[in-house]
This record gives C-alpha cells, structure tokens and sequence, in this order.
C-alpha cells in the first residue's frame, strides 16, 4: 500500500483508497476527481519503493547531506528576471 488518498464524505466521515507504487497517475487522477466533486480535505500520502534518499534528511552542511553524500540539487529559477550570481 505504498500510496494512499485520504478524504472526508459528507458528514465528516473519513474514506481512503489504497493504491500500488504503480499507480501514481490513477491516485493522481483519483484527487482531481475527489475534489471536482466537492469532497474536503483530499490528501495523498506516500511511501513509493523507487524514492531516492532516505526520508527525513533535514540538514545540508558543507555541502553534505548527513550521511556524507555531496548534496547536488539546483533549482532552476523560471519566469523571473535572472538572479545575480
């Protein structure tokens, strides 16, 4: 049950359907339905096999991810003016 769509039916009460690693489109798919429809609170949480990196890194020091692997991540600023390097 790597992915999972949570959302709240009339009344308040809580539905969730349990999707495969898989089929991230269909859960995709499934939220955008969920919230055409009028139901509250659609959320999606995860645990897919292919991510990469362990869950809850929160510190990049040097340069190093805790683990001592180089940390290479660039966001790419888009639709703005270039910023000063």
């Amino acid at each position: 049950m790597p992915i999972v769509v949570y959302w709240l039916e009339t009344e308040g009460l809580a539905a969730h359907r349990e999707l495969g690693d898989e089929q991230l489109g269909e859960a995709l798919k499934l939220a955008e339905q969920l919230r055409r429809e009028g139901k509250r609170h659609v959320s999606l949480s995860s645990e897919l096999a292919a991510s990469i990196g362990k869950a809850g890194v929160d510190a990049v020091e040097e340069g190093r991810l805790p683990g001592g692997e180089a940390y290479t991540f660039h966001k790419r600023h888009r639709g703005h003016p270039k910023l000063s390097e």
